[in-house]
């Protein structure tokens, strides 16, 4: 199974009609508009990327769902952008997700950075409702991919012994590729 399909699992069990929902990371929209599809008009998505064209092709993928919920399409960095919107969500939003690396089909060179994506999880910890859920998938086959990882399988660790429930999911390496990581926390 791959990592996208575990974590829309992961969604479905948690979201409701009306929740409140974040993708830190939006890329190409696939996460938010699946969560679009659940929490529904009387929901809240907000949505975050640093380029443009990430948040068209998001904006795109939700305005196909007959059932649009309130919507927040911010192009910022995700590490500024949550950490300004604690003062007004805290401690509401059912769950985030993060897709940490590149935009796909763009600029390679234009990636997520550990020192930004660590500020964005902190930020992401104060914003979850408690015992919302947190997923965050690391792709780590590109240039900076493994450093990234590795900063957040440590501040995983680290909120775990803080008493979160955090698992992660580890797709078996094949043909020498390096596979994504999913990481998935609730603080329990």
């Amino acid at each position: 199974m791959r990592l996208t399909d575990i974590a829309h699992d992961y969604l479905r069990a948690e979201l409701k009609p009306g929740d409140r929902a974040l993708d830190a990371t939006a890329g190409n929209g696939h996460d938010s508009s699946f969560m679009a599809g659940i929490i529904g008009s009387s929901g809240h998505l907000i949505a975050i990327d640093l380029q443009e064209a990430a948040i068209r092709a998001t904006r795109a993928r939700i305005e196909a769902i007959s059932s649009l919920p309130q919507a927040e399409l911010l192009v910022a960095d995700h590490s500024q952008a949550l950490k300004s919107l604690c003062s007004q969500y805290a401690q509401t939003i059912s769950a985030i997700t993060f897709n940490l690396g590149y935009l796909p089909g763009s600029d390679k060179r234009i990636q997520t950075k550990p020192k930004s994506t660590l500020t964005a999880l902190r930020a992401a910890s104060e914003l979850l409702k408690p015992d919302g859920l947190l997923l965050v998938t690391a792709y780590r086959g590109h240039d900076g991919g493994e450093t990234e990882a590795h900063a957040v399988a440590e501040w995983m660790h680290t909120i775990e012994i803080r008493g979160w429930s955090v698992t992660s999911h580890e797709p078996v390496v094949t043909s020498g590729r390096i596979p994504p990581i999913l990481w998935v926390a609730r603080n329990t």
